[in-house]
């Protein structure tokens, strides 16, 4: 792998990997010696926000399945799995209103966890599909980080959506094991072996099932620690910067391009090239952020609908019902009816 490919200079949170240390002590494996001899000092794990290189995450998942040598080895490790270990994406996760809502914000803000994959949603009339995505050019991770993937959104959605979630059906990478039974018990859906990534295939009831809980004021305060988060991890990142400039203007109006493009001393021909080149523009992250602020106030009771067009940016609530009805297909108020 040359220093062009996506993975040179990237990193990943340390702090998921005390699922990986508690998976490996419920086997009666020492995780230190393994730790160390990838280049992860023990310590580390309690440093808030501690990142290491992709590289070195990747050295430590392989001294991990060299020294277990278990197919099961990632369900072991989503099992260890309660979200607060993914920063503030985790606690997110955890308040979101709904499934949806939870594998769209991961999906928003993987790189708080991770540069090296990222989920892909994909909805049809089977269902909703999540993806896990790695560089063409990232030399291949172990076959148990794809099944930790699979298994791993599985726990995080039995968190908040109860134990009676069940995917669709399953892509694996791994070639069928000689013992797939703690796959089938884990999944209690088909599986397909050898796929070309891991994905899982879910039923649209139930990522819009409002869920019990779901606390639309943390998730927006953890939204807002993960993007200041990510504007320190990487000051370059003007989509990331962009929506942090728009979601602090917001409540006193509509912020323009020019604006946002003086706030980050940049011009706005500048801007919007540099948007260009992420594939996204002003106007669909202004519309984005917007609407997604808009189904986070509506949850919270304590807000009139008016109210929350003020502070989405619209001056009158008319307008913000028109643009609502455009975003989701529904009425505000209809929004606020089932929260």
């Amino acid at each position: 792998m040359d220093s062009s490919s996506p993975v040179a200079g990237s990193s990943a949170l340390l702090s998921p990997a005390i699922n990986l240390w508690r998976a490996l002590e419920a086997r009666q494996i020492d995780p230190a010696p393994i730790f160390r001899s990838a280049g992860v000092d023990p310590a580390a794990l309690s440093v808030p926000g501690k990142r290491v290189p992709v590289r070195t995450a990747l050295r430590l998942q392989r001294a991990a399945e060299e020294a277990v040598r278990d197919p099961a080895l990632g369900l072991d490790v989503a099992r260890q799995m309660q979200g607060t270990a993914l920063h503030a994406l985790g606690y997110a996760w955890l308040a979101s209103a709904t499934l949806g809502e939870a594998f769209n914000r991961f999906a928003r803000y993987t790189r708080v966890v991770t540069e090296l994959w990222s989920p892909r949603i994909e909805e049809s009339a089977d269902g909703v599909r999540i993806t896990y995505v790695f560089p063409a050019e990232a030399a291949r991770p172990p076959d148990w980080l794809h099944d930790w993937l699979a298994a791993g959104a599985v726990r995080l959605s039995r968190l908040i959506y109860g134990e009676a979630f069940a995917p669709l059906e399953v892509a694996l990478v791994r070639e069928r094991p000689a013992d797939a039974a703690p796959f089938e018990e884990w999944f209690r859906s088909p599986i397909t072996w050898r796929a070309p990534q891991a994905s899982l295939l879910c039923r649209s009831v139930d990522f819009s099932r409002a869920l019990p809980t779901g606390n639309p004021e943390v998730a927006a305060a953890t939204e807002r620690v993960a993007l200041d988060y990510l504007a320190r991890l990487d000051r370059n990142d003007t989509v990331t910067q962009v929506r942090q400039r728009i979601r602090e203007r917001l409540p006193s109006g509509v912020p323009s391009q020019a604006e946002v493009a003086r706030a980050l001393a940049l011009s706005p021909r500048t801007l919007a090239r540099r948007l260009e080149e992420a594939q996204t523009s002003f106007t669909a992250l202004l519309d984005e952020t917007r609407r997604g602020l808009a189904e986070q106030y509506l949850q919270r009771t304590d807000y009139s609908v008016a109210e929350v067009a003020y502070l989405v940016g619209f001056a009158e609530s008319s307008s913000f019902n028109r643009a609502f009805r455009r975003w989701t297909g529904r009425a505000p108020g209809d929004a606020r009816a089932k929260a």
